[in-house]
Parts: C-alpha cells; structure tokens; sequence
C-alpha cells in the first residue's frame, strides 16, 4: 500500500475522480456523457474501495491498528458512506462524498500534508495577530469615521464604510483608486491611508506571514522526525523478523537432531 507506483496510480484516480466531479457540472456534458461519467466514477470508488480494504488486510489479525492513523479513518469513512442506504439516494450528500474523495490528494502528497500540518499549527498562534488586526482595523477606522464622515459620508459615513475601506487596503484591493476617491473629498486622508498601510498593511501582514514561515519550519521538523521514526521502526521490525527466521531455523535443526539420535 506505500509502494510509490501505488501512490502515483491513487493519486492519478483522485484526479480522474476530480475531472469527472468537474464535468458532471456542465449541463452539455451530463446530456451527452452521463452514462459514462457515472461509470468512471463507480470505478473510482471501487479502486477506493479496494484500497481500503487492503489497507485493513495488510494488518493481518490486527485490522484495528489500520485506524490509529487519521488519514486512514478520514478513507474509510467516505468510502463506506457511499454505500450506505439513504445516503446514495441523496444527490447533495453523494456530491460532498465525492468532492471528499478529491481532498484524499493531501494523503497521496506529503507536500500538501505538510502545509495542512502547517496551516493547522499556524491557526492558533495567529488568534493574536488576527486580535491585533481587528483592534488596530476599528480604532482606525472610528478615527476616519470622526475625521471625514463629513467630507467624505461614501467612504466613511459608518464605521462599516471606513472598515471595508482599511480591508481593501489590507488585501491590497484596488487601493489606488481608494486613496485617489477618498483625496478627491478631502485630501487629508492621504497621510490617514499611508500610516494605516505602513502599519496594517505591513507590519501585520509580515507578522502574519512571520507566524506562517515558523510553523512551517515546526511541521518539517516534526515530518522529518516522523520519518525517523518510521524507518528506525521499519528496521526494528526487519530485525525482529530476522531473529524470528534464525530463531524457526535453531528450532527445526533441534528438532531433526532429536529425530536421528539413536537409542541409548
């Protein structure tokens, strides 16, 4: 199941199941090659289906060590969703089931993995980044909001208004004509965009980034710790599997020396 032609030959069934989940939204297509769409991708889950029940067999007498691995679980689910009843009937569930195939390709990649393990460390140290952001996003648009909701009611007559102006700055959207619209009411909110871009939209957004870049480093340590591990244990069990052959073989010349010792 982990040999590197199997993975290819799985990760080359994703993106077919992929194309095909494409194609069924297009009206001319569903007319024209319905039949066969639906074929390939009964054929996709029974190459899905096959996997995961080698994956389980491979464990031999211990099929519940398959699910101490999460990627495993997540496989197995999807996969025996699709035969449940009620649920093959249901065409919305059955299209979530199918684009949930499609994310299977995180599995097959370890560099996808390892972006998926990055994000999810990523996510919680960056609660205070996004705080930070917030706060320093409403202070300065309630200072907008006081300054020009006068001159300017369009950009900043509500703090809504001030607050999608900061955000387009942040993500950079369309920020020359923001500044050019707003200086064309009043021209002192230049330097009001340039101290929050200087701020919001660079200093955070480095930070943020700063934050990425960390847990990036953290999961390809923790991956290539993982991969210690693995191969330490691989030649763990290599050897254990040696010492078992040695250990059947002492057995059996005993055994044969029993046999033939003659009578006393």
């Amino acid at each position: 199941m982990a040999h590197r032609r199997f993975q290819m030959l799985s990760m080359s069934v994703i993106v077919l199941n992929g194309a095909v989940l494409g194609a069924m939204t297009f009206p001319a297509a569903v007319r024209s090659a319905e039949e066969f769409l639906l074929w390939v991708d009964h054929v996709c889950l029974g190459f899905f289906t096959f996997e995961v029940v080698a994956g389980i067999l491979s464990f031999g007498r211990r099929p519940w060590r398959y699910f101490r691995d999460g990627w495993n679980i997540f496989d197995f689910a999807i996969v025996a969703a699709s035969f449940l009843p009620g649920v093959r009937e249901n065409v919305t569930i059955l299209r979530m089931l199918r684009l949930a195939r499609v994310v299977r390709i995180f599995r097959n990649m370890p560099s996808l993995r390892l972006i998926l393990v990055a994000a999810g460390k990523a996510l919680p140290k960056s609660a205070g980044v996004f705080a930070l952001t917030g706060l320093v996003m409403y202070l300065w648009a309630m200072i907008g909001w006081i300054a020009f909701s006068a001159t300017d009611p369009q950009h900043f007559g509500t703090v809504g208004r001030a607050l999608l102006n900061l955000f387009q700055l942040v993500a950079f959207d369309d920020m020359g004509n923001v500044i050019r619209d707003s200086m064309a009411e009043n021209v002192w909110t230049l330097p009001y965009y340039i101290v929050f871009i200087l701020f919001g939209a660079f200093i955070l957004v480095n930070i943020m980034i700063g934050v990425v870049l960390a847990s990036m480093e953290e999961a390809q340590k923790l991956d290539d710790e993982d991969g210690q591990v693995s191969a330490d244990t691989a030649l763990l069990l290599e050897r254990i599997d040696s010492l078992q052959v040695a250990v059947d073989k002492l057995t059996a010349n005993q055994e044969r020396a029993r046999e033939y010792t003659p009578f006393r």
